[in-house]
């Protein structure tokens, strides 16, 4: 299918040739017909790709202070390419369309195949031939109602969202400061509801379109006398309320805003403008400033948003859902019009045209641009990148691989690390289709999809890497070893002792490999601090802190189904690095998490676990989520035999012996052993005979153990209280 695409790193729009998602439970699959481009959000994004490093920098300082703190941690250089890499991924655009159902997933009851449904969601509702969209953000289009028309859904629910944040009431003096595509679509919902609207806008024609239409009194914003046209159009008082939804970076709206609201109103700001509040007129008039995000309540929750749970009627009256319904409702009856505000339309093969428009390349009056799509769109699962990606399988003397996932680890740290070696790259899938073509692209990959099934069923590939979440490694693993692959899946390998016996029971034969991503094992140091006690005759003991720092609640790792939790998640590299380094069975296991009233803090991700080795030996590992970020991440103690060492962030090594010491260094190259584990792996996917997978399969087991005696006491905890 074909979807449109920028490129960050100088603004350029593309049409790309990519797979079409794939069908999940609680989503909708939808055939475009209509979408339509934001003049606001999108117009940013391209901006913001033409804009160089340091402005892009100043542009996005959160994104910029990310890069500084990787700079401190892992160095100027792996910072820098972290930042190219996520520059070079495209950027997917679009958020607002309407199309025909093509396939439900599992809980989806309120729209079938053949229905004509509106669409939402940055990175969901793309302008794309097909998109995945989660049923919370997908509604029925009324009966009657053009596709065009429902492709406004979005922004409407983004404007409706702001007259429920307003509280307006009938016969209300509103002012509205912005008219682009949601400012004239509140102006035209507030006339609805009763309201008295004054619009103000630097743009001659959408002011003479408001006035035209009869949306609002109108008034240029830098017009000397505008406070005295408000002051005489609201009889004296002022305005009741004021919606700011002009998108700038100066102040200057919210200011104005406050000078012309009455005492004791209300001022709302709708998306992206700066607040900068005058004391004058927002303190001595007790103005109450509020604001509206986005579509209304279940925003940015991923319970609402991708698990389905809707929020209940009589406690949440208004969410996403249920606005761009009553949008829609609207627009049907013939109180929003629409047709005067599409400006242009577009084939999809012209998005670049279209987006020339927003980014003032053309320089013609714009508002409602809409792309029109085929009616009938590719639904191959698989794009070949390479001319001969199809053809019949010949023998090869490189190792085949393909790769499952495509998210930031495989981009930044395993494909480049994977490129270094002397393989041949087959296929590469990605949930949406559009990394795995980009990734494909750039390290000549044979072919890309978004079904898991082209790459696994391909029968030129001796390899694969599991690079997905954490839900999907064991049964992807389970499906690689029963097609006959050697695997390597990223940690951890299953989540419960039913998934890790489904891994186990899939080889079809004891020549194939399965290796784990426990790459700390695999550490050039770590080997090093290993060899020093691999002669000892008595125990030892080990400590080993992981200075993690906080996450809250709703990160993707706390996620019980998809990340598993700190313990299935991140901690498991700590408990088989233990395990490795001592080298013998555990015999005992005790599991703490700190008490308290866990304010502040959560207490699962705060966690001693104590380990008992057969040999006597002791280690404790103390996952902490509360410590300072100025210290190690990782500090590893050892002592046995009047010998002691200390590994820090697998770059440093202290080791003493007597009154002896010692400091080696790693300078460079793969701390954490990531390239050193890729390379023993494609040794024994070559050579499988003598590969000992029982380790990794024992650190698994006893890692789903530690989780389960971690739950009970998070659940007794609970109960006890």
């Amino acid at each position: 299918m074909k979807q449109v695409l920028e490129d960050l790193r100088d603004g350029s729009i593309w049409v790309e040739d990519v797979p079409p998602p794939q069908l999940r439970d609680e989503f909708v699959l939808v055939r475009n017909r209509q979408s339509l481009i934001s003049s606001g959000t999108e117009g940013g994004t391209v901006k913001l790709g033409r804009m160089g490093l340091l402005a892009k920098a100043r542009a996005r300082p959160e994104q910029a202070m990310k890069v500084l703190q990787l700079a401190r941690a892992q160095g100027p250089l792996t910072a820098y390419a972290v930042a190219r890499r996520a520059l070079e991924t495209p950027i997917v655009l679009g958020y607002s369309c309407a199309g025909e159902v093509i396939a439900v997933g599992k809980g989806v009851d309120h729209v079938r195949v053949g229905d004509i449904v509106a669409c939402a969601g940055q990175g969901y509702a793309s302008h794309a031939e097909v998109v995945s969209v989660p049923k919370r953000l997908c509604v029925p289009v009324p009966a009657g109602l053009d596709p065009d028309r429902a492709a406004f859904a979005t922004v409407g629910a983004i404007a409706l969202q702001s007259l429920r944040v307003a509280d307006v009431r009938l016969g209300d003096n509103v002012v509205v400061i912005g008219l682009g595509l949601v400012g004239l679509l509140v102006a035209q919902l507030l006339r609805a509801a009763g309201c008295r609207v004054f619009g103000l806008d630097i743009d001659a024609g959408r002011l003479a379109l408001a006035q035209q239409n009869d949306w609002a009194e109108t008034c240029p914003v830098g017009a000397p006398n505008v406070k005295e046209r408000v002051l005489a159009w609201s009889d004296g008082a002022g305005a009741d309320v004021v919606i700011v939804t002009a998108a700038t970076d100066d102040a200057g709206p919210v200011a104005l805003a406050g000078e012309l609201c009455r005492s004791k109103g209300r001022v709302v700001v709708v998306g992206r403008t700066e607040m900068q509040l005058p004391r004058e007129h927002y303190l001595f008039k007790e103005l109450e400033l509020r604001t509206s995000m986005a579509y209304g309540p279940g925003t940015g929750d991923p319970n609402y948003e991708q698990e389905g749970h809707d929020y209940p009627l009589p406690y949440v009256r208004w969410t996403e859902q249920r606005n761009m319904s009553a949008f829609l409702d609207q627009v049907s009856r013939g109180r929003i019009d629409l047709a005067a505000m599409i400006t242009h339309r577009f084939p999809l093969d012209q998005a670049a045209d279209a987006f020339a428009l927003i980014s003032g390349e053309r320089k013609e009056p714009s508002l409602g641009i809409l792309l029109d799509y085929p009616k009938v769109a590719s639904m191959t699962n698989r794009v070949n990148l390479k001319a001969n990606a199809a053809a019949p399988p010949v023998a090869s003397a490189k190792l085949r691989v393909a790769v499952l996932g495509a998210g930031s680890h495989a981009t930044n740290e395993f494909l480049p690390a994977l490129a270094r070696r002397d393989v041949e790259f087959r296929g590469i899938a990605s949930a949406t289709g559009v990394r795995a073509v980009a990734l494909g692209k750039k390290y000549g990959f044979a072919f890309a999809s978004a079904d898991v099934s082209e790459v696994l069923s391909d029968a030129q590939t001796d390899a694969v890497f599991i690079l997905t979440r954490h839900d999907s490694h064991a049964d992807l693993a389970a499906q690689a070893l029963a097609a006959g692959k050697q695997v390597f899946v990223e940690k951890p390998l299953a989540l419960d002792l039913v998934q890790l016996e489904r891994v186990i029971s899939a080889f079809v034969n004891d020549t194939q490999a399965l290796m784990v991503g426990f790459n700390r094992r695999y550490a050039p140091l770590a080997v090093t601090l290993r060899e020093m006690f691999m002669s000892r005759a008595q125990p030892m003991s080990v400590a080993y802190r992981a200075n993690v720092g906080y996450r809250p609640p709703q990160h993707w790792l706390h996620h019980p189904r998809e990340g598993g939790g700190v313990i299935l998640g991140e901690a498991c590299h700590h408990i088989d690095f233990c395990c490795w380094l001592i080298g013998s069975p555990v015999i005992s296991v005790d599991v703490r998490c700190l008490g308290g009233s866990s304010a502040g803090y959560l207490r699962e991700d705060n966690v001693h676990v104590t380990l008992g080795f057969a040999d006597g030996s002791l280690a404790t590992l103390m996952y902490l989520s509360n410590g300072a970020k100025a210290f190690p991440t990782e500090t590893i103690e050892v002592s046995c035999e009047n010998r002691s060492a200390r590994l820090l962030d697998f770059r440093r090594l202290e080791s003493g012996h007597g009154l002896h010491r010692r400091t080696r260094r790693l300078w460079r190259g793969s701390a954490k052993g990531i390239d050193q584990q890729i390379a023993s792996f494609l040794d024994a996917a070559r050579n499988p005979h003598g590969f000992k997978r029982a380790s990794y399969i024992e650190s698994s087991r006893l890692i789903i153990e530690i989780d389960r005696l971690l739950q009970e006491q998070l659940v007794g905890s609970v109960e006890s209280t």
